[in-house]
């Protein structure tokens, strides 16, 4: 090296872009340069690097810059670049590409670790695509850019092959300079203030949609899960493969997407035979500021989270079902156990991946949707992996709130039940259960409990489930130390739930009572209310315990026996054509026994009680369940769903009230004093998945003998947000007036719980502009 220069003229930065100008490509300009400990080097957070070294040629030794460089579109090359000219000496192609090759993310662009890396996968060798495929379309799946939302396939909205002799394809364009939240760590996919600026990655999002579906689908099949072909899984095979969406609606407003296709996702279910279909949408409001919309704008294609978890609403529909598959998780409580499965599988695979970190010794690392929240509980108020009593920033919620949730939460996690945020409470139980067994014996459980569970449950249900589960699969095993999980996130021996649509558990901490405390008895007599008569054939049942319910004699007496004693937090009366009647009650070991005496008033409306709905409009969502029969079936986790405006569900700035009238079995007085005065019971919560928006918000009732027109007498109602009832809890109705042998209600929704209606529909974010649901009516009377 005698008389050759010892210093480079050229930068390691320079370098790094003659490289990618060499291969026609260009260097990631999104990516930052980082510190190096090793003198005359340099790397870049996507993982490009240069480094110093001496290069020998014919005509001698000559200061060069080594580089490894990622110049796009699958041009990965190694160079060798003079250091003082800025000539080419040597290139080296690293990547051997085939037809299929695509380059694909395990977590998200620019995650920690390998997750946040491209890789690249051929589609065919892994048995995903056949040979001769023209678009992504194979054995599990089948995705395409859905931009108008219409649910089909057209020329323009499909994305070819990828991979050819020369790339695997497709690279990620990044918008890093678009918006402050975008960062080398967390990157923009598209521009949310430029029309059409998703075109720009349309083919790579597609394509990591595709490959991630796929990757879960072989996941679940093969590993504990055991999500195969048997138990419901998506396989064009069986007829079902998935239907994936990528970009759903990204041009459902002139180059944008409209209010009701960003910032979330969706799956949808059918019956084991049927494909699913999975909606991936943008996410960041178009030209909001951060301020109105804190989300990364990125699209969900790239989030394996968040596909993960939409995925896993296709395990659980196609689990918990009843005898014609149908799912049954309709009520509040299975619904937030629907989010709930969804977050821990995606996680837990992320973090058995090694893509995501959790330290045990560490609480708060793993967060439900951290890359479009940038890292912020915005998706999820809680990590996933808090226990109680945490006390670090991803364990304390908006209100200031320490520590994992427990079932007693259930109503208030944001201040009202709401699925996603109350399942929390089951997804951070499902990880202490993760973290008490680990990963395998966990999923197993949880996978088994499901399978065991009964229709549409509550938590309680699920952990019954869970406990049979351990059973079934390990003998017992971990029974005592479920116990303990459970009992310490509040459902315990006495904690109680009516049904899976209580929304106000009563949490409990404690672990099954010893056997040598002996068992109890419980017993009483039940009555009409009104009239005094005993109830015949009436149910008694301690909630949370199946074996601990009998029925009333023909006197109106029950009893249970071998009871465990303690105090009970919610023992329940249910009986056809008659109000539910909830009581705490303490059961001792005493030979005397218990004695708890109910009576119920009579809901003439009730469909088991000759109830029967004469007539209604709008559209007839029974098919879904959610008919307007299940405004009178007495249960609170089903009701009578239908739209704010058309019968299409177009979304509107425009009510269209929608009614019900019920036939009642015989004629009663209406009245308004003594027993009688409260002639109604309304619970206006929104039903079959659509958010607390879509309650009933204004309603009239009136009342009529015979039904026909002109003959109805209004008798009560309800107007303006200030006095619109409360979800998930029934509320007495008093009528204005005493009306005499009335045979026909009529309940009429004029408003969904949307405030501002006229400002905020139809293009804002709440699903009433679109639906207004009833959970249940009762009505009451003297015969």
């Amino acid at each position: 090296t005698s008389g050759v220069a010892t210093s480079p003229k050229l930068s390691a930065t320079a370098a790094r872009s003659a490289a990618a100008t060499d291969v026609g490509g260009s260097a990631d300009f999104a990516a930052v340069q980082r510190s190096s400990r090793t003198a005359g080097a340099a790397v870049w957070t996507n993982g490009d690097r240069a480094t110093l070294m001496w290069f020998v040629t014919p005509s001698g030794a000559r200061l060069t810059w080594s580089t490894y460089t990622q110049a796009g579109d699958s041009l990965d090359y190694s160079h060798v670049v003079d250091a003082r000219s800025g000539q080419v000496l040597y290139r080296r192609d690293l990547v051997a590409n085939d037809r299929g090759d695509a380059k694909v993310y395990d977590n998200y662009p620019g995650a920690p670790g390998p997750g946040g890396r491209a890789k690249v996968v051929n589609f065919i060798k892994k048995g995903w695509l056949p040979r001769k495929a023209t678009y992504l379309a194979g054995a599990n799946v089948a995705a395409w850019a859905d931009l108008n939302d219409d649910n089909r396939r057209t020329d323009n909205e499909v994305t070819p092959v990828p991979g050819n002799r020369n790339r695997a394809q497709f690279n990620l364009q990044r918008f890093n300079g678009s918006n402050e939240l975008c960062s080398s760590r967390y990157v923009c996919t598209w521009n949310a203030n430029r029309r059409y600026s998703w075109r720009a990655n349309k083919k790579a999002d597609v394509t990591n949609g595709f490959y991630l579906a796929n990757i879960f689908h072989d996941y679940l099949e093969n590993s504990a899960a055991g999500f195969t072909a048997r138990a419901g899984n998506f396989e064009r095979a069986d007829g079902d493969s998935l239907l994936l969406n990528a970009l759903d609606g990204a041009n459902t407003d002139n180059g944008f997407p409209d209010g009701n296709h960003v910032d979330n996702a969706n799956m949808s279910t059918p019956p084991d035979g049927t494909s699913p279909t999975m909606q991936m949408y943008l996410f960041h409001f178009p030209k909001a500021p951060n301020s109105a919309d804190p989300f990364l704008p990125t699209s969900s294609s790239f989030d394996a989270g968040i596909l993960y978890h939409e995925y896993v609403h296709g395990l659980s529909n196609r689990l918990v079902v009843d005898a014609q598959g149908n799912s049954t998780l309709n009520s509040i409580q299975a619904g937030s156990m629907g989010e709930a499965w969804s977050d821990y599988y995606a996680t837990d695979y992320l973090v058995t991946k090694g893509y995501e970190r959790d330290n045990s010794s560490k609480d708060g690392q793993v967060l439900v949707g951290e890359y479009v929240s940038v890292g912020e509980p915005f998706i999820r108020t809680q990590a996933i992996d808090c226990p109680r009593n945490a006390t670090t920033r991803l364990c304390t919620d908006v209100f200031g709130v320490e520590g994992g949730y427990t079932y007693g939460d259930f109503p208030t996690v944001i201040g009202r039940p709401e699925v996603h945020a109350s399942g929390e409470i089951w997804a951070q139980t499902l990880w202490d259960m993760r973290e008490r067994f680990g990963h395998r014996t966990a999923l197993m459980l949880i996978t088994r409990g499901m399978e065991l569970s009964s229709a549409d449950p509550s938590f309680l249900d699920m952990r019954n489930a869970i406990l049979k589960a351990d059973e079934v699969a390990y003998g017992g095993k971990h029974v005592g130390a479920l116990w303990r999980v459970f009992a310490r996130r509040g459902m315990g021996w006495y904690a109680g739930s009516i049904d899976g649509g209580d929304a106000q558990p009563a949490q409990d901490f404690h672990r099954p009572p010893a056997p040598s405390r002996g068992t109890g008895t419980l017993y009483g007599v039940v009555t009409n209310r009104l009239t005094g008569a005993p109830l015949v054939n009436a149910r008694v049942a301690i909630t949370g315990h199946p074996s601990y319910s009998d029925r009333t004699s023909a006197s109106g007496v029950y009893v249970i026996p071998n009871v465990r004693p303690g105090r009970y937090k919610k023992v329940v009366l249910d009986t056809a054509g008659y109000e539910i009647v909830v009581k705490k009650v303490r059961v001792t070991n005493k030979p005397i026994g218990s004695r708890e005496d109910f009576s119920a008033r009579r809901d003439w409306a009730a469909a088991s009680g000759g109830g029967s709905i004469a007539a209604f409009n709008g559209p007839d969502y029974s098919g879904f369940g959610c008919g307007p029969t299940e405004a009178i079936d007495l249960a609170q986790g089903t009701g009578w769903g239908s739209t704010t405006g058309d019968d299409a569900g177009t979304p509107t700035g425009t009510v269209v009230p929608k009614f019900i009238v019920v036939e009642l079995p015989q004629p009663v007085d209406i009245g308004t004093r003594g027993r009688a005065r409260s002639a109604f019971a309304v619970d206006p919560t929104a039903i079959c998945g659509d958010p607390g928006s879509a309650s009933t918000g204004d309603f009239t009732l009136e009342v009529s003998p015979t039904g026909n027109p002109g003959s109805y007498v209004e008798v009560a109602s309800r107007s303006g947000v200030d006095n619109w009832l409360q979800q998930y809890r029934y509320t007495n109705v008093r009528s204005d007036t005493a009306v005499p042998n009335v045979r026909f209600v009529r309940f009429t929704i004029e408003s969904p719980q949307v405030p501002d209606f006229a400002t905020n529909c139809p293009n804002g974010p709440f699903a009433g502009c679109v639906f207004m649901d009833l959970a249940e009516l009762e009505v009451f009377g003297r015969p």
